[in-house]
């Protein structure tokens, strides 16, 4: 096994990933920045995604293969691949995604070059099943200059792929990695921005595969027929915490954050004013049988103001897998 420490760390959840793995995995090792490690946890599946895995860990010393002994679900098996050591970047990264050779390479010299950013990703292109590149997700971005800017984008754009994106380690510790509630990848995303900005490498480096069998084409379908305990036990279990009330969750994890990351007390006041509008909304669209009107007529104001071309968005439960 390579001991050597890696410059930027990967950790990848799969759970029945036998599909597209292979591919994903391959674009991983094709990357012109080699310098990383990438531990593969294994979510107790029931396909040859163990068996594929297995055989890459031969093959390459910089892979870690794990299998779990039973399904943690997504969020405890997301969190699980978060062991960089002293690895000073990590990367979540989703079995059946892609990244294009020179990822890795521009995003961490994007990172070495300015200090004020938490993380670094790119525009999103979406792939298919076969991956034929069907276009571009929008180019709603989640950087800012000011703190509450930012934390207004985490509260209200559609598709947060930067959550796949690369972060600085050691401000990822600080975030308490992903809770076991719906939407928790936001709280995640917020707590990294609270610590710094995003920057973005103007090429298309990261492809986001949409099929039928990914986690967020679950989360649509589940959604579609309000089968909320769905969700929930794809993504935790054996959590206590029901879907309906995820949104009250999340506004108390977003409040104690705003509380306790440093920022301008200026900030502070305006992120606390944003995440009540927030919550007011999404408390009425609660109670009226629907949580994402507001925020889809948001994105649709923004592209038409912006002439953006855009691809349909995602629900916001986009742990994709």
């Amino acid at each position: 096994m390579n001991t050597n420490r890696p410059h930027v760390f990967i950790g990848m959840p799969v759970y029945n990933g036998e599909k597209h793995i292979c591919e994903t995995i391959d674009s991983i090792l094709a990357q012109t920045f080699t310098d990383f490690r990438l531990l593969i946890s294994d979510n107790a599946s029931t396909d040859a995604t163990g068996d594929i895995c297995r055989e890459y860990a031969k093959q390459d010393d910089r892979i870690l293969y794990h299998r779990q002994a039973e399904n943690l679900g997504f969020a405890r098996n997301f969190n699980y691949v978060f062991q960089p050591g002293d690895a000073p970047y990590f990367k979540w990264a989703a079995h059946d995604d892609l990244l294009k050779p020179d990822y890795l390479r521009r995003c961490i010299e994007l990172l070495e070059q300015n200090s004020s950013l938490s993380m670094a990703h790119c525009p999103t292109l979406r792939i298919d099943e076969d991956s034929k590149e069907m276009g571009i997700y929008n180019n709603l971005r989640l950087n800012g200059a000011r703190v509450r800017d930012r934390f207004w984008n985490i509260l209200w754009i559609c598709d947060i792929y930067e959550i796949y994106g690369v972060m600085r380690s050691d401000l990822i510790t600080k975030t308490g990695l992903a809770g076991t509630y719906v939407g928790s990848e936001r709280t995640l995303l917020a707590k990294m921005l609270f610590q710094g900005d995003v920057g973005y490498v103007e090429d298309k480096l990261f492809s986001r595969r949409d099929h039928v069998g990914s986690q967020t084409a679950m989360h649509l379908e589940a959604r579609k027929h309000h089968d909320y305990k769905r969700i929930l036990k794809a993504q935790a279990p054996k959590s206590k915490i029901p879907s309906l009330v995820a949104p009250a969750v999340r506004f108390q994890k977003y409040l104690e954050a705003i509380a306790a990351f440093p920022m301008p007390l200026s900030e502070r006041i305006a992120c606390v004013e944003q995440l009540i509008e927030w919550g007011l909304r999404r408390g009425v669209e609660g109670a009226m049988g629907g949580t994402e009107r507001y925020r889809q007529k948001l994105y649709k104001e923004i592209c038409a103001a912006d002439k953006i071309v855009t691809l349909e968005p995602i629900d916001e439960s986009n742990f994709a897998a």
